[in-house]
């Protein structure tokens, strides 16, 4: 991920600041989470439903994020280990290995969105809580995305590129490994609990790490999702 900018500012790295983020939610996105992300499989009043959804649900998605940078102190296939940080156990590598830093972060919609979701379906009104949840996990993933551009103009060098986005419950990296990285970050400002089950409230929220690293080692080390052979992850970039 790369993109022109000037400068760089450091963030205290345990101050929990608020970041607003402006997203925008596609349609197609929106298809995608929903698995019909060819247009030819639905039908054109389908589209336009969602269509509409997304624009009347526009006021009840507030994107908003936290994160924290830490220095590498170890990295390997099956642990990454940052300065003053529990462990973090997975197949690290393959996605942050060019990474000298490594953000952490959590990012949410809100819970609006989720209330106007249940709202329809206990309504009797299925396809449109199904589209509404849908646009909160478009808007979810959009979120990260608006929060690594931040990341990458306020900390990263001139010579430095940004790694895609891992978090805890894919790609073979535990859901339970988001106790260690809400131990890196401070959430209460942002209002995002991590609750016993792993889950996230409010639910369309996420979490992750972002490796900072030299543009040509991450250049060349591309993204994970080019070697992987699961072509029906709906995570596939």
């Amino acid at each position: 991920m790369q993109m022109e900018r000037t400068g760089s500012v450091s963030m205290n790295q345990t101050d929990g600041r608020v970041i607003e983020l402006d997203v925008r939610v596609e349609t197609d996105e929106v298809l995608r989470m929903m698995g019909c992300g060819k247009e030819g499989k639905l039908r054109p009043e389908h589209r336009a439903l969602v269509e509409t959804l997304i624009e009347h649900s526009a006021s009840a998605i507030r994107a908003r994020g936290t994160y924290a940078v830490y220095p590498v102190t170890r990295m390997t296939d099956t642990e990454l280990v940052l300065a003053q940080c529990p462990p973090i156990r997975g197949p690290i590598a393959g996605f942050l290995k060019p990474a000298t830093r490594v953000a952490a972060f959590v990012t949410t919609v809100g819970d609006d969105i989720e209330r106007m979701a249940d709202e329809r379906l206990r309504k009797g009104a299925r396809l449109e809580g199904y589209i509404l949840n849908a646009i909160g996990s478009a808007a979810a993933d959009a979120a990260v995305d608006a929060l690594a551009d931040i990341i990458y103009f306020e900390d990263a060098n001139p010579e430095e590129a940004l790694t895609p986005p891992f978090s805890p419950g894919y790609c073979g990296l535990s859901l339970d490994e988001q106790i260690s990285l809400f131990a890196m970050v401070n959430t209460r400002p942002l209002g995002v609990k991590l609750l016993p089950t792993m889950i996230m409230q409010p639910l369309k929220s996420v979490s992750g790490l972002i490796g900072i690293g030299p543009s040509n080692q991450v250049e060349a080390h591309g993204v994970p999702c080019q070697w992987c052979d699961l072509t029906t992850c709906h995570m596939r970039r």
